[in-house]
């Protein structure tokens, strides 16, 4: 956001202008685009699941990074130029990454999304230890040895992009709490959205929506003290944890291990003949009396459709039905059933007391 010329526009806290830069966004109001330079000739793309979660992005060099999310919405991998990086998590923590030639784990402070170590190398005789120097937020400011050396050391811009790279003897991809630098768009992966720190914005609104804000779009209130791990909700730097159940994911899923419901009429002691004359029975059908008339019908049985049958019998002015759901069906979980009708000339007329016109039946 530095030394840029033009004016800033933005609508809906969607920023569309910054300097020579131009933002499109979709319907959901994910960046799909960004146009800079000379005419707006210089594209980078963006594509998202229907998650919203970003998969692709194409920069203007036509470098293609790709991601891959596992059913926790946590990024699983990235590729680059052919490159594959594979992440692995514990909850919401990043624990460590891995690709041909490269292997490093992350160590963090108790409960807290606060980094204390860099574990690089493959084998306990090759892992070399690095120590994690932070800020008040928890920020990486440097990486030192066990024997005090600095290998890694910064200095940031208020919103998190690193002003100027004062040792970088290996690489440290951490920066914001619960933030992760892609090197190939210079975005920060922060588990729900990615983070711009060029602009202080992320890419996708917020999806706890209003919960975390008017702008959905905003990093945190004041970034000089407050953080986001999870770029859902942002906290004081001193006092962000992770959920108390972080490290089962699957303890967020909610599951019935119970026995599945049993249907209604599962209990009835009726054959389908017995079912069947007790809704004659029902509906004061003579219990010799044969049916007028017999069809098929196909019954709607929420988004499915399935085969009945509908016995009809004409006594006087008075015509029954007997309506046969074989298969029950799963809109008020009933069980096999014979349903009765009446109606004089017509028009329904209801059962005397109130009687239940379901007749069930076992299978």
């Amino acid at each position: 956001m530095q030394n840029r010329p033009g004016p800033d526009i933005v609508a809906g806290n969607r920023l569309l202008i910054q300097g020579d830069r131009h933002y499109t966004y979709d319907a959901f109001g994910n960046l799909t685009q960004e146009r800079r330079g000379k005419g707006q000739q210089l594209f980078t793309e963006y594509r998202y699941d229907s998650q919203h979660r970003l998969i692709e992005i194409t920069r203007p060099n036509g470098q293609t990074a790709r991601y891959r999310y596992d059913p926790f919405g946590r990024r699983i991998s990235k590729t680059v130029d052919g490159i594959t990086t594979e992440f692995f998590w514990q909850g919401d923590t990043l624990i460590a990454e891995h690709q041909a030639g490269r292997h490093g784990s992350y160590l963090y402070e108790p409960d807290s999304f606060r980094p204390l170590a860099l574990l690089e190398g493959f084998g306990p005789k090759e892992t070399q230890p690095y120590h994690y120097q932070l800020d008040h937020l928890g920020t990486p400011q440097e990486l030192t040895t066990p024997e005090g050396d600095i290998v890694w050391s910064a200095h940031y811009r208020a919103y998190g992009e690193i002003a100027r790279l004062d040792v970088g003897k290996i690489d440290n991809p951490l920066r914001f709490q619960g933030q992760y630098f892609d090197e190939e768009s210079g975005l920060h992966y922060n588990r729900h959205r990615y983070y711009n720190p060029d602009t202080g914005r992320y890419l996708t609104p917020d999806p706890v929506k209003l919960a975390g804000g008017i702008n959905g779009y905003r990093y945190v209130p004041n970034p000089t003290g407050w953080v986001d791990p999870l770029g859902l909700n942002s906290c004081p730097g001193t006092d962000c944890q992770p959920k108390r159940n972080a490290d089962k994911p699957e303890q967020r899923v909610k599951l019935n291990e119970g026995e599945p419901k049993l249907p209604k009429g599962a209990d009835s002691k009726l054959y389908r003949n017995g079912a069947f004359k007790r809704a004659k029975l029902i509906g004061n059908v003579p219990r010799q009396q044969h049916p007028t008339k017999t069809y098929k019908v196909k019954i709607k049985d929420q988004d499915q459709y399935t085969e009945g049958r509908v016995y009809v019998f004409e006594l006087n002015e008075r015509k029954i039905e007997i309506h046969e759901h074989s298969l029950g069906h799963k809109k008020g979980n009933l069980g096999p059933h014979f349903n009765t009708e009446i109606s004089i000339k017509d028009k329904k007329i209801p059962l005397k007391n109130n009687t239940n016109n379901h007749s069930y039946f076992k299978r």
